[in-house]
């Protein structure tokens, strides 16, 4: 027999917030359809200093864990976090799918007053702002692309022919000359097995 009860389940609190995919889009100010859930905080909240401090004078759960996104959270009072613009938190976004741009955009768009009605001064400082977008190069520094790799060529000559036509087709990723090795282009392996069926055949 299956016992069933009427109470009603107790929902223990936790301390963790989880951003969703919603929080995540607030990031970026370019998408126009997100609703805008953030009516009782003010707009210009964030002081981005040059020393990569970030200082939110917010008290909203969510607002503290957007900005825990990119930063490394130091200090939290009633109404003020503190935290830090760091490597490790910069690229644990870009992990997670948050652009620099969306970074930057969203610092812009929540600046506080003070740091908007600077004279002659950007809402965020210039260095800052480099920085963020070096660490994303930084992580995009390789590329990876599809390939064939070409192999066991009886001589040198064999090779050369071959290398040049990928080459010139512009289809050659990588090659090894004293291996006598190729990778080439999966997309351009089909028109190189051809190109080197015609050539054997010649031969």
């Amino acid at each position: 027999m299956i016992k069933t009860s009427k109470q009603p389940a107790k929902i223990e609190e936790c301390d963790r917030f989880y951003p969703t995919r919603l929080a995540l889009n607030i990031t970026n100010s370019q998408n126009k359809d997100t609703p805008d859930i953030e009516e009782d905080t003010p707009k210009g909240y964030i002081v981005v200093e040059t020393n990569y401090r970030a200082y939110a004078y917010t008290d909203s759960n969510l607002q503290v864990a957007l900005i825990g996104l990119f930063t490394e959270l130091m200090y939290r009072f009633p109404n003020l976090v503190v935290g830090i613009i760091t490597r490790d938190s910069v690229r644990q976004a870009l992990r997670g799918g948050i652009t620099a741009d969306q970074i930057i955009s969203y610092l812009k768009q929540h600046a506080h007053p003070q740091m908007l009605h600077a004279e002659n001064k950007p809402p965020l400082p210039p260095t800052v702002v480099d920085q963020i977008k070096l660490w994303e190069l930084e992580r995009n520094r390789l590329t990876y692309n599809e390939g064939v790799l070409y192999s066991q060529f009886l001589s040198q000559a064999d090779f050369n022919v071959l290398k040049e036509y990928a080459q010139s087709s512009g289809s050659l990723i990588w090659y090894n000359k004293e291996r006598r090795t190729l990778v080439i282009n999966k997309s351009a392996h089909d028109d190189v097995k051809k190109f080197w069926k015609r050539y054997s055949k010649g031969n």
